[in-house]
């Protein structure tokens, strides 16, 4: 997740990949097990130890935050920073494509209500000293929101301990409807999802015949990582298609 990079107080990680690259790939490669990340580059742990989490934030990565090259290019000019990455099942919500093209040009990833599925991902542990960058790179008050999740079916994969409670960024636009509802990242794995889940490829395909737009696929995701006007306007124009996150145990975080 990103923000879009126009206005003050965003910051989309600059990269060396070619835009197209970028975009398509998303939400990256994450690990299947625990991590450090420590000094740019990501130490696999068997289980992280209470240690690792004292004093940190937990946020739930759902996205590209799980992904070591991501955590990477936001944290980039700051070599100290340190981030423990842990992977979680959630029950009850499910993480599906937005209605939001991030400031790379990526059908961003969010968190939607989803009674029976069960979705893998994992949480950051973050120091609060940190928290004002990740903030910055998910477009706080603009096209997130940054949610307290408590009392939700939150569990460790390592061991199943249940965890009390957890922050989320949650996208504004919400998720995006094709047709007949979301649907889900193929990368994050989940079960009892009663769609189909589409890689970054595909879904941005879909997106393209949504507004018609008949170019190749690679020269769309082109021009909206390249013209920010178009890429809002393109995305303003999927405001029929929203589908608001609601969920009882969800409140704004101080």
């Amino acid at each position: 997740m990103s923000g879009s990079g126009s206005g003050s107080g965003f910051f989309v990680p600059p990269s060396a990949l070619d835009p197209i690259v970028r975009a398509l790939t998303y939400p990256y490669p994450a690990p299947d097990h625990d991590f450090i990340f420590r000094d740019g580059a990501a130490t696999p742990i068997a289980a992280l130890r209470d240690t690792d989490r004292a004093g940190r934030l937990p946020v739930l990565a759902i996205g590209s935050n799980r992904a070591p090259e991501q955590l990477q290019r936001k944290f980039a000019d700051m070599p100290q920073a340190e981030i423990a990455v842990e992977r979680v099942r959630l029950a009850g919500f499910d993480v599906v494509h937005s209605a939001h093209l991030s400031g790379y040009a990526a059908l961003a990833a969010t968190l939607h209500q989803a009674p029976g599925v069960a979705v893998d991902i994992s949480i950051t542990w973050i120091p609060p000293t940190l928290m004002p960058r990740m903030h910055a790179t998910e477009g706080i008050g603009t096209f997130y929101d940054f949610l307290r999740l408590d009392g939700v079916a939150l569990t460790r994969r390592d061991d199943g301990a249940a965890i009390p409670g957890a922050f989320a960024y949650v996208c504004r636009l919400g998720a995006l409807d094709f047709g007949d509802g979301p649907r889900g990242l193929a990368a994050v794995p989940a079960s009892g999802r009663p769609y189909a889940a589409l890689d970054q490829r595909a879904a941005q395909q879909a997106l393209a015949g949504m507004l018609g737009i008949a170019e190749p696929l690679e020269e769309f995701v082109r021009v909206n990582a390249a013209d920010a006007p178009l890429r809002l306007a393109r995305e303003a124009r999927l405001a029929a298609r929203r589908l608001a996150f609601s969920h009882p145990a969800a409140r704004a975080a101080e």
